[in-house]
């Protein structure tokens, strides 16, 4: 049975790569894209639905809930997948516009998306919200050092963090409700973004994440994970 997937960054890296495996399989998908949607359009099909727009606006969650209401009015699965790179790896380098930016797209923006969506999630038989988070937002190893090497950004470790804290508070207010709720880290994929020890491919990436949740769904109503602590159970 064809399903409706909501994925924001529709538009390139695993956004645009989690449209086609999803395309593949016949199932409708609802893409959020910021600018040039071509991309996205080729890789949906005839069946995708574009809202373009830019998530740290609310007029584009207005807008992606009246879609969902007139196109869409069951969700299925509903990727925050939207992201930035940020800069500034150490205090004296910090704008804090940077950091406000970082914490408006992986968080508030993720927040924002989810408010547009959830009637339609809920309407959903096995709806779920999958945050894709990051290892560098884990303060556990951020603390421990394990990133000291890679020179990642304040905000974008501030920002993934804030998020996590997000996945959680959606878990805890709507799981009784059915909805499942992940905070996800992709792997170490290869995108304009990408951290410097890199090693994943975006189709990979994206081919091991919609088949895990697939997998997951039936049995968690909540998850982090990631591949490198070998918490992830590809």
């Amino acid at each position: 049975m064809a399903r409706r997937i909501v994925i924001t960054g529709a538009g390139a890296g695993l956004g645009l790569e989690l449209t086609r495996w999803y395309a593949a399989r016949g199932d409708t998908v609802i893409g959020v894209v910021r600018s040039d949607a071509a991309d996205f359009t080729a890789a949906a099909g005839p069946d995708g639905i574009l809202v373009r727009g830019d998530v740290t606006d609310q007029a584009c969650a207005d807008r992606l809930r009246q879609v969902l209401a007139e196109r869409a009015p069951a969700v299925d699965i509903l990727y925050n997948n939207a992201g930035m790179s940020g800069r500034g790896a150490q205090l004296a380098g910090i704008r804090i516009e940077d950091v406000q930016q970082a914490l408006d797209v992986h968080c508030l923006a993720a927040l924002r998306i989810s408010q547009a969506a959830i009637e339609a999630l809920l309407a959903a038989e096995r709806p779920a919200i999958v945050n894709v988070s990051s290892r560098l937002g884990s303060i556990g190893r951020v603390a421990a050092g394990d990133f000291d090497h890679l020179g990642i950004a304040y905000a974008t470790r501030i920002s993934k963090a804030a998020q996590n804290m997000l996945t959680a508070c959606l878990a805890r207010e709507f799981g009784p409700r059915g909805l499942a709720v992940y905070a996800v880290h992709p792997g170490r994929i290869r995108t304009r973004m990408a951290s410097a020890d890199a090693d994943l491919e975006a189709p990979e990436a994206a081919a091991r994440l919609a088949g895990w949740v697939d997998r997951i769904r039936p049995d968690r109503p909540v998850f982090y994970g990631e591949p490198e602590l070998g918490t992830f159970p590809w």
